[in-house]
């Protein structure tokens, strides 16, 4: 395990932690250490996702509906993130936990591949990953680079979290053909587009038996500008600015990429997704 720093075309930088192969935030360097050895419970369910997924706005959904009310306790879904939590807080935390990750499937923690949890998979149109990374390594990695310089060591796959592509790609695999695995994959956009829908397979899923009135509530209460307000004084930098929310609107990757980027991307996705069958909504 080492600090590796990664460094754009104009000699700016952030660091990440470089373990088995995997790039982890350079928060918590014991946590990140003992990613392989931490305890799970048989009844945890994961929540995995490629950074700036839709991980957090899945969490409070699902804790929400375990819980069976929207008045839950305003806690940072970090503290139930296994790269970042202090895991001996995380031991006194009671079941049912959703623990998140953005480990690849092939790095879940040993429990896992004793107890096979159940894993709600999100998955997000690359672009809008791309755009709200780069605003996220901004504000929480302090970097100052320009998003073109950004855009490069994302499509290169030299970032916090690694390849967008070779992520997704195992993910797709594992899906298809585990006959062990009990994987929920969902969309971010068809949460955006029908919200109710997905979470009635979510429901589904977790055997969770609910209202279709507090489906809705949790709806209204997991409002991008609701929950940004909720969440505000765990996410505030020392800048001023919300690390974790921003816009919460996917198609606003267009007011980013040039022409000249999107055509590259294209090309890169069109090469590196060869035999894939993911679609993604970017409208």
């Amino acid at each position: 395990m080492s600090v590796f720093k990664v460094v754009d075309t104009k000699g700016r930088f952030f660091t990440t932690i470089e373990k088995d192969g995997c790039r982890f935030p350079n928060k918590n360097l014991r946590s990140v250490q003992n990613f392989t050895n931490f305890k799970l419970r048989k009844d945890d369910v994961l929540i995995c996702a490629y950074m700036k997924s839709g991980t957090h706005w899945l969490w409070e959904i699902c804790r929400m509906l375990v819980a069976g009310t929207t008045e839950v306790k305003i806690v940072e879904k970090e503290s139930q993130m296994i790269e970042l939590a202090n895991h001996d807080d995380l031991d006194k935390d009671p079941s049912p936990r959703f623990i998140n990750t953005h480990a690849r499937f092939d790095l879940l923690p040993n429990d896992f591949w004793k107890f096979r949890n159940k894993i709600i998979y999100i998955r997000r149109n690359p672009k809008a990953v791309a755009v709200s990374f780069y605003n996220h390594t901004k504000t929480v990695y302090e970097y100052d680079g320009e998003w073109n310089d950004f855009f490069k060591l994302f499509v290169d796959g030299v970032v916090d979290n690694g390849s967008w592509f070779e992520y997704v790609l195992q993910w797709e695999r594992i899906i298809k053909h585990s006959t062990e695995d009990r994987i929920l994959d969902i969309a971010y956009e068809d949460v955006k587009e029908d919200p109710l829908r997905e979470i009635r397979r979510i429901c589904e899923f977790l055997e969770i038996t609910t209202s279709e009135d507090l489906m809705k509530d949790i709806i209204d209460h997991c409002d991008f500008k609701k929950l940004k307000k909720r969440k505000e004084n765990f996410s505030i930098t020392k800048d001023g600015n919300l690390s974790l929310y921003r816009k919460g609107w996917f198609p606003d990757w267009k007011n980013w990429f040039t022409v000249a980027q999107n055509e590259y991307f294209d090309e890169v996705y069109k090469r590196r997704m060869i035999g894939s069958k993911l679609q993604f909504k970017y409208q």
